[in-house]
């Protein structure tokens, strides 16, 4: 598997002005009737893996781990990277299982939106579940399902079906959070966060602790970041 990395170029930063504010237009036509709670996973794919995964670990808006956690892990995504997808899997999974799960670490996931329009419809899903404190899940279960690049995969469907799946969202008010100002507040300051952090390629984790800080790029192995955090609790 290639460690390419998605290069965020400057004109792409302008632009995601303009094509999260025309997908915020769109999203706030849809339909907001569904008002329910899931509590299984249902048939999304990944649901029930992610689901299982992250069981009884606290959960703040796009943040998972405890609040107290001495080291803090933020990793810099796009939605339909498929090098971040590749990254879900291996490096985050390790991350989550091990130093997240026991309380070392905190995970926290910055959705960037420069590939393209189904990347800014993404990440104002993931920003609205945030608001509800399911913005790690929403996004790591996105993965799982995501489409070619810009091929519309991140349709009304995909995107209820995954907050239905995920206990504690209610999808009525997720829905009306995706158009919400907050929500794309959010997502402009992810960008803003990318910038000061240096991050220029998606994804990028840094990760910072009491002894020191270390940024890692690309689809990295589970044992690289596991040693990242090691390196600077």
């Amino acid at each position: 598997m290639s460690r390419r990395a998605w290069l965020i170029s400057g004109a792409a930063v302008v632009a995601i002005i303009v094509v999260v504010v025309a997908i915020v237009v769109s999203v706030s036509g849809g339909d907001s009737s569904t008002d329910s709670s899931a509590s299984s996973g249902g048939s999304v794919a990944g649901a029930e893996a992610v689901l299982a995964m992250t069981k009884g670990i606290p959960q703040n808006g796009f943040t998972i781990g405890k609040a107290s956690a001495p080291v803090t892990v933020t990793e810099f995504v796009d939605p339909q990277c498929p090098v971040c997808k590749k990254a879900s899997t291996d490096a985050v999974a390790a991350l989550v299982k091990g130093p997240v799960k026991s309380g070392e670490a905190s995970l926290t996931v910055e959705p960037l939106t420069f590939i393209g329009s189904d990347s800014s419809t993404a990440a104002l899903a993931i920003a609205a579940a945030a608001q509800q404190d399911r913005g790690f899940v929403y996004s790591d279960i996105m993965y799982a399902n995501q489409g070619a690049e810009n091929s519309g995969w991140a349709t009304e469907d995909l995107l209820t079906g995954i907050a239905s799946a995920i206990p504690g969202i209610n999808v009525s008010t997720w829905q009306s959070a995706r158009s919400s100002q907050a929500a794309s507040d959010a997502v402009f300051a992810a960008s803003d966060a990318a910038k000061a952090a240096g991050a220029n390629a998606t994804p990028t984790f840094v990760i910072k602790g009491p002894g020191g800080s270390k940024t890692l790029t690309g689809a990295i192995p589970g044992s690289e970041i596991l040693a990242a955090v090691q390196s600077v609790s």
